[in-house]
């Protein structure tokens, strides 16, 4: 072979070798980046090319999604260079636990207790984002700021022949489980969240609540509505309602949603506000419908704007991911509940269940007890109307103090002042009616700002991984409808067993002892030592 032919080939050969030793390395990189099966949150990071392999598969859309243990391409081109910068925007903790850079924020690895990791797609700016925002802003708006109207249609459901045997209690649970089943079944959505996509549980939640709706307006027994227009109203309204704030909680890292927002807190208190818009404008429409369409054309109209606006609202919103991104998460594991033990979890809980308790019980009894106090029922209507509004401000307010100071600091402040307004402002009302209507709005402000801090307490306790949020959520939710489900009734009972003045009052104190408990559970994680806490 001539010379100049030798040297050719032997520098062709040595090239060759210098890209497969290139392609070892950097194989080896990645497979000590990526997280081994079934490995434990803050395990260290073990792996080589000889026991663990990293794989991608790119679908139609960008989305890069990493298993172990097998390496094929379902469609496109494996990118080498590409998948070499995404795994460098891993970093190390001390305890060798990756984490997402700021670089990576826009396309976020996820984590679960199965081991496997995946990426979430960019999320939606523009147009998009715009809809996550409105649409948002209307399902919180049906199914809170509509439900929390419900006193309108107790003070006529108390007129009609057809309910004329039943008491104040029995018909109190028609609105409780509209209100409580929508936060209990935040668990159901929780279970399901790995086997059907955050929109088709949207899908089902708008269509269940219209068929609630119109169902109820051929009831002809109290129990027909405490079905009907109280508990699968209720349940549609969870799996509508739970399942946007998993959306809500996917978009944590991100700086680009719509009006260049940095704030996740200060968007989602927007959305909240949304009850606060309908709380407003709910009691005098429904006021109106009754008197003049009677209570079942009235149910068949509410309806059908359900139909229309919720079930376009679940149309438009685009979650980051769908249940083909998580296949393997479907069947849950006990290591999926870890998140039981600790004591951060266990005291939010806690914080959480004593609010339900006592948040809702003014807001069902605010215009029974204006009108006990000498009010027309049509000014009745309008404090029922000033406090659902003061929730706008407080949604808002309480999520930028979230962002800025934290939520356990939201916590104690909105828990705290609520209480000092029932036991300051609605014990003394029977003085003064101009007192009712400052309790109505500072506790309208203070206490509906609680759940604004809710996406920030899910995402601190379930940090990276994809199934923990909406467990999480899907528990403090259902804990915050037991309170609901208890508290009110229990409210009832101390009305009633106790006439006149000593009635209400032994009921503001039941409400302002819950909410004080309550803040005292947000104080725990504000001022105790993390450490203590872990």
């Amino acid at each position: 072979m001539p010379p100049s032919r030798l040297s050719m080939a032997i520098t062709v050969f040595m090239s060759l070798i210098e890209e497969d030793i290139t392609s070892i390395a950097l194989t080896e990189r990645r497979s000590s980046l990526v997280r081994r099966p079934n490995q434990e949150r803050g395990s260290p990071l073990q792996g080589s090319e000889s026991e663990t392999h990293s794989s991608i598969r790119r679908n139609s859309k960008d989305r890069v999604i990493e298993f172990a243990e097998s390496t094929f391409i379902e469609s496109g081109t494996y990118d080498l260079t590409n998948q070499q910068q995404r795994t460098e925007r891993l970093e190390r903790t001390p305890n060798q636990t990756p984490t997402i850079s700021r670089a990576n924020s826009a396309s976020n690895l996820v984590a679960s207790s199965t081991g496997v990791e995946f990426s979430l797609p960019p999320v939606d700016g523009g147009f998009n984002a715009w809809m996550v925002l409105l649409g948002g802003f209307v399902i919180e708006g049906f199914v809170w700021g509509y439900t929390s109207s419900f006193s309108v249609y107790l003070q006529h459901y108390q007129k009609q022949p057809e309910f004329a045997g039943a008491s104040v209690t029995e018909l109190t649970i028609i609105g409780t489980l509209a209100t409580g089943v929508s936060y209990m079944g935040g668990f159901v959505v929780g279970l399901l969240g790995g086997r059907f996509s955050l929109k088709t549980m949207m899908y089902a939640g708008s269509v269940t609540m219209v068929v609630a709706l119109v169902a109820a307006s051929f009831a002809t027994q109290v129990w027909h509505l405490i079905l009907t227009q109280g508990f699968l109203f209720g349940l549609g309204g969870a799996f509508g309602k739970q399942s946007l704030i998993v959306v809500m909680s996917q978009t944590s890292n991100s700086n680009r949603f719509p009006l260049n927002y940095q704030s996740l807190q200060l968007l989602v208190g927007f959305i909240y506000a949304g009850a606060g818009v309908f709380g407003l404008a709910c009691p005098t429409l429904i006021d109106m419908s009754l008197k003049s369409i009677d209570w079942r054309w009235t149910l068949r109209v509410v309806a059908l704007f359900v139909l229309v606006f919720c079930l376009g609202s679940s149309f438009v919103i685009r979650p980051r991911h769908s249940t083909d991104d998580a296949r393997s998460y479907a069947s849950l594991s006990r290591k999926d509940f870890a998140f039981i033990k600790s004591k951060r979890f266990l005291i939010m809980a806690g914080a959480v269940l004593f609010q339900g308790l006592g948040f809702f019980v003014p807001n069902l009894f605010i215009q029974p007890y204006a009108q006990w106090l000498g009010s027309s029922e049509q000014v009745s209507t309008i404090m029922l109307s000033i406090l659902n509004a003061a929730t706008i401000i407080g949604q808002l307010a309480l999520g930028h103090v979230c962002d800025r100071y934290g939520y356990a600091t939201s916590a104690v402040i909105s828990s705290g002042v609520a209480s000092l307004s029932v036991f300051l402002l609605w014990g003394l009302a029977p003085q003064s009616f101009g007192l009712l209507i400052a309790f109505a709005v500072i506790y309208g402000t203070f206490g509906s700002g609680f759940t604004s801090s809710f996406p920030s307490i899910v995402t601190d306790i379930a940090g990276t991984e994809y199934r923990k949020p909406i467990l999480i959520n899907g528990v403090f939710m259902l804990l915050r409808g037991i309170g609901n489900v208890v508290g009110n009734p229990i409210g009832s009972v101390i009305l009633t067993s106790t006439s006149g003045a000593a009635g209400w009052a032994d009921m503001s104190y039941f409400v302002g002892s819950t909410l004080i408990a309550s803040a005292v559970c947000g104080a725990v994680i504000r001022f105790v030592p993390s450490r203590m806490i872990a």
